[in-house]
């Protein structure tokens, strides 16, 4: 039997096929659930669906009648993707969250074949909200089948945060006995693209991001933020650049520490991350990002974790699949 796994995001969609754990293509568009947003229909992003299916079944060689079912997660169960899915509450296990996956059929898409959609994750349930705890409310959609890759496949002793840079950092608390204990979003991933290319700091950087990893410049970000806040931090750079004739590498690495480091702050006072010391901190991102966490949470004595760069590419598949195996639709463990 042929598995798709299908993950979408706010500007990507991303169709994998998989048979007996093994990865046969995939295709991909940037098209994501913001062209629903925008222009009021769900049209476009079922039409890149199918084409991709299409694509990815003429790659691999696959029928339509070889497919047994489509695993969808991320963007795609919200309310602007495919099926919106209501978020389940944290703290629960991978087996729970596999409990929770909805079928459904969508024959415009793919005739009969079921659909199975994840639901997304959110840290507390919604009658329990107040005004005086809603720092600790946070939200996930598609992190959470990440993160059932991860525990899967790196099965991490005691406490763990799962750290998944990107547009939105994410950063998954996990209890000592493998619960999803809920997440921290950051805008990071886009506040350094705005300071990059918007913002007057972008001739310091060279309208670019760091390609290489230099601690010094990035340790400084860190102290300086700290000492002056994110606003003023971020205007250092170009006084550091101006007077002390940074080149770009350095304003990239110095910017990328400013925002990492403010992360971090957020990291120590939120009150769903306990005692961080004891924790294995598991990084995924590209190597410049991970080298960057790394180096941070070395001036705190955490322990890090990188994630294989291999693994990271079909994160989400794999963790649709583990899910997947957890439900029972598949018998064969994938990782």
């Amino acid at each position: 039997m042929v598995i798709v796994t299908m993950d979408g995001g706010t500007t990507n969609t991303r169709v994998l096929f998989w048979k007996d754990g093994r990865l046969l293509g995939k295709a991909a568009a940037p098209v994501g659930v913001r062209v629903t947003a925008m222009e009021g229909s769900d049209r476009r992003l079922k039409e890149t669906i199918r084409r991709l299916l299409d694509e990815g079944a003429d790659a691999t060689g696959v029928s339509g009648k070889e497919i047994g079912l489509i695993i969808a997660s991320g963007m795609l169960t919200s309310n602007l993707g495919l099926m919106e899915i209501p978020h389940e509450t944290a703290p629960l296990r991978p087996e729970e969250l596999a409990s929770r996956m909805v079928e459904r059929r969508l024959p415009e898409l793919a005739g009969d074949t079921p659909f199975w959609f994840v639901p997304g994750v959110k840290n507390m349930a919604d009658q329990d909200l107040r005004e005086e705890n809603c720092l600790s409310m946070d939200m996930m959609r598609g992190e959470e089948t990440e993160a059932a890759a991860l525990l899967a496949h790196y099965r991490p002793q005691g406490a763990t945060v799962l750290v998944l840079p990107g547009s939105h950092n994410k950063y998954i608390a996990v209890t000592e006995d493998g619960r999803i204990a809920g997440c921290l979003t950051s805008l990071t991933g886009e506040l350094l693209q705005n300071l990059t290319e918007n913002s007057i700091l972008a001739g310091s950087v060279a309208r670019g991001f760091a390609e290489r990893f230099l601690p010094e410049p990035f340790l400084r970000g860190v102290r300086w933020g700290a000492a002056t806040g994110l606003g003023h931090g971020a205007f250092l750079c170009r006084i550091h650049e101006q007077f002390f004739h940074d080149k770009p590498l350095e304003a990239q690495n110095y910017l990328l520490g400013l925002l990492l480091g403010d992360d971090w702050k957020t990291l120590v006072n939120h009150p769903l991350f306990g005692n961080l010391d004891q924790a294995t901190f598991l990084v995924a991102g590209r190597p410049v990002m991970q080298q960057a966490y790394q180096c941070l949470f070395a001036q705190q004595h955490w322990h890090t974790e990188l994630v294989r760069e291999e693994l990271q590419q079909t994160l989400a598949g794999r963790g649709a699949l583990e899910l997947a195996f957890l439900r029972g639709l598949i018998q064969e463990e994938p990782l």
